[in-house]
């Protein structure tokens, strides 16, 4: 018997690591330092089949399928560290002075070689978020890289729920909008907030 998914609830997921009116010029390896091979992220990326090497010079690592993949399936979960907006505030957009939890924060993303730019950040439904920035924490999701629905480069879709009346899962869980071939790119659409950069 085979078990059906149900991709029910789009989830219309804004990157919400942006702060309005303040514009950062950004060093691409400042912003995105190497991660070690150990890291959960590229570890996750073996498991799951997923190849991680540079997509361009524009955009940087992206995730590439290694076997084909069919339309409708599950190909993994954005997941990194849950937050408060509070704390999104502090440590990302600078809209309050950090506290002592913020600061031992950054120590540890520093000390482990991990940056700190929002960049991985969205928010989910619940009005929380989650940073997959750090890649001792998150999955190998965080490499996919931005394609626009309108054009036939994106090939996965966030869902926040996947089956009739099932729960609401905690992050954004992404499946095959169409058949994807061995060796394509995953992209997604970031949303509506996303403005594309170039790091040349």
């Amino acid at each position: 018997m085979k078990s059906v998914v149900y991709l029910l609830t789009l989830c219309t997921i804004p990157i919400s690591a942006f702060n309005p009116g303040v514009t950062i010029k950004k060093n691409y390896q400042a912003v995105r330092p190497q991660l070690s091979e150990e890291c959960l992220a590229h570890r996750s990326a073996v498991i799951a089949g997923v190849s991680i090497k540079m997509a361009s010079h524009t955009k940087g690592l992206g995730a590439f399928a290694k076997y084909p993949i069919k339309f409708g399936t599950y190909v993994g979960e954005y997941s990194g560290e849950a937050m408060t907006l509070d704390e999104v505030l502090a440590r990302f957009w600078g809209k309050r002075e950090k506290d002592a939890a913020d600061k031992m924060w950054s120590k540890s993303r520093h000390y482990r070689g991990q940056s700190e730019s929002g960049d991985y950040l969205l928010e989910v439904t619940d009005g929380t978020f989650v940073d997959a920035e750090d890649g001792d924490v998150s999955t190998w999701t965080r490499f996919m890289n931005h394609a626009s629905e309108e054009t036939g480069a994106c090939n996965v879709r966030p869902f926040m729920q996947t089956e009739i009346g099932g729960a609401t899962h905690k992050y954004p869980r992404f499946f095959a909008m169409r058949d994807i071939r061995a060796g394509e790119e995953l992209c997604w659409d970031y949303g509506e907030f996303y403005t594309e950069k170039s790091f040349d």
